[in-house]
């Protein structure tokens, strides 16, 4: 089974760290309306929504602060704090994963899509199902004989 951690806990979070993902935001809502938002808690460098090929928003966002402290007070105040109309659930605001961090969650993705958790699977393909249902069928067999002539 592949796990993938959602949040990075505080003591994980690099002092560099200064880009913030907010999730569960109004779908309705403009950079300005995310920016006012979280300007109380100090200099925003970027805010990006982002959005779809159609140009509709995701319903969240990227916020870029000066200051790592900034962006922590930014957390500690918002996450969680309040549910946006038309959200299914409150506020998610946590650092974004860092590039390193990408990669591995997409790796992991695809090697569950790739039946990586298996590796006969990938080895034998449809084949190494048959193969691995037939042997377990020819060992419970085998032990079965061996119960008769004892």
């Amino acid at each position: 089974m592949v796990l993938i951690s959602e949040c990075k806990p505080d003591s994980e979070a690099s002092p560099k760290d200064r880009k913030l993902f907010v999730g569960m935001l109004n779908k309705q809502q403009s950079e300005d309306d995310v920016r006012r938002l979280f300007e109380a808690f100090g200099n925003i460098e970027e805010c990006t929504i982002l959005r779809g090929p159609d140009g509709n928003s995701k319903g969240c966002a990227f916020v870029k602060y000066s200051s790592h402290a900034e962006a922590q007070a930014a957390i500690n105040a918002l996450h969680g704090s309040q549910t946006m109309p038309g959200a299914s659930s409150s506020l998610v605001v946590k650092f974004a994963d860092t590039d390193k961090e990408r990669t591995m969650r997409r790796m992991q993705q695809m090697a569950g899509q790739m039946g990586m958790f298996n590796p006969m699977a990938i080895q034998f393909g449809a084949y190494g199902a048959y193969a691995q249902a037939v042997s377990i069928d020819i060992g419970s067999m085998h032990v079965y004989r061996n119960r008769e002539s004892t």
